[in-house]
């Protein structure tokens, strides 16, 4: 069962830093070894994000290993700490539960796997959670495999059937062949948080999105707290239209937009 938390042999090795989206910010092998190998060898930058999450009358609390915001390691690979907007997203989520029992949920962007995380434990009856980040897979496995274990048995081992992590780089290229390795099953609920770091990542994630987002009635979840560059949501907003993709902004939760197909 552990072979499935394990980096995937035909994942791509694919950083995403801050200031760098796409084919630009991919390195190639030679410079970017020495990262691989350092990136979770040195002690000192490592943080603890603990957090306590309302399932139902119960609480569960969840330990997410990852890095300092402020570490040099954050600064080679955003998906190694935790962006506020998680937490953001998570509580939407907590309040909502309806909206994931017995859905197929995907996370993109997922990072540490908090969002995901919280879904899989709200009752979604399938969550994936990806992330293009190499580095930031290595880390979500492990904390999925800290944080998710079975709720039956000995408890000992994650069920892979209801959660899971893989590669997944944006557009629709790399979506449609993410279709075909997984059975051609689209998604009812999609999640990102403070996913949009440079403008040029926005249409790759929208196409994305489009292309796994069930129809009608599936929904796009996008948390955001920071804004790289003076991206404002209107401009995510009219790029999402292009793609039939509409947006609700939710009133009573600070940051969440919440796409849907056509007019519904």
């Amino acid at each position: 069962c552990c072979s499935r938390l394990r980096m995937d042999q035909q994942e791509t090795e694919w950083i995403e830093a801050p200031d760098g989206w796409g084919d630009d910010a991919t390195q190639d092998e030679s410079s970017d070894s020495n990262h691989v190998l350092d990136i979770f060898g040195n002690t000192d930058p490592r943080e603890s994000f603990d957090y306590k999450i309302k399932i139902g009358k119960d609480t569960k609390t969840i330990v997410l290993h990852g890095f300092k915001l402020d570490s040099d390691e954050t600064d080679r690979s955003t998906g190694v700490t935790l962006w506020q907007a998680a937490p953001r997203l998570s509580e939407y989520l907590q309040a909502q539960p309806d909206i994931l029992l017995q859905k197929r949920v995907l996370e993109v962007g997922a990072g540490l796997g908090f969002c995901g995380i919280t879904a899989h434990w709200l009752g979604a009856k399938e969550v994936i959670m990806t992330d293009g980040d190499s580095h930031a897979l290595k880390q979500m496995r492990a904390n999925v495999n800290s944080n998710c274990k079975s709720a039956t048995g000995d408890g000992d081992d994650v069920d892979h059937s209801t959660i899971t992590c893989r590669q997944l780089l944006w557009g629709t290229a790399h979506a449609q062949k993410f279709l075909e390795n997984n059975g051609q099953q689209h998604y009812d609920i999609i999640l990102g948080a403070d996913v949009i770091y440079t403008e040029s990542s926005i249409e790759p994630l929208l196409d994305t999105v489009a292309c796994l987002l069930q129809k009608p009635d599936g929904r796009f979840v996008l948390s955001r707290h920071n804004k790289w560059f003076s991206i404002e949501n209107d401009m995510i907003i009219e790029l999402a239209k292009k793609r039939h993709l509409n947006c609700t902004i939710d009133a009573e939760s600070e940051g969440i937009l919440i796409f849907h197909w056509g007019d519904k």
